[in-house]
């Protein structure tokens, strides 16, 4: 079970990898866009996260329910952004640069609350 909680830490960081990886490299061009591998980020984190919840439930292990909470709710409208801005007919630059503040906070609620 240990090793099946780490294999769903070490996805959750990839899906975090890829949002925030990829709102950096989009931060290089002139118009940057959100693409489809920041929606697959969102939606690795929010699986990962609801699994390693479920993981710590079953290994007994004490759970922070309003913190996975914010959490999660983060991550959903973090998708939900994601998902409208690849959508866009015209791209909006606030649409772009809420999908990476919200990921960083996200991870931020992550380490910084204990």
């Amino acid at each position: 079970m240990e090793l099946l909680r780490l294999l769903l830490l070490f996805f959750h960081l990839a899906g975090f990898a890829a949002m925030v990886g990829g709102f950096f490299y989009q931060m290089r061009v002139k118009q940057p866009e959100i693409g489809g591998y920041m929606i697959g980020g969102a939606i690795g984190q929010a699986v990962t996260g609801a699994a390693l919840i479920g993981v710590r439930y079953a290994l007994d292990l004490p759970v922070n329910n309003p913190k996975m909470g914010l959490k999660l709710g983060l991550d959903l409208v973090l998708l939900v952004l994601a998902v409208v801005g690849v959508r866009q007919r015209v791209k909006r630059p606030a649409v772009f640069y809420g999908v990476g503040a919200l990921a960083v906070l996200t991870a931020a609620v992550a380490v910084f609350w204990k």
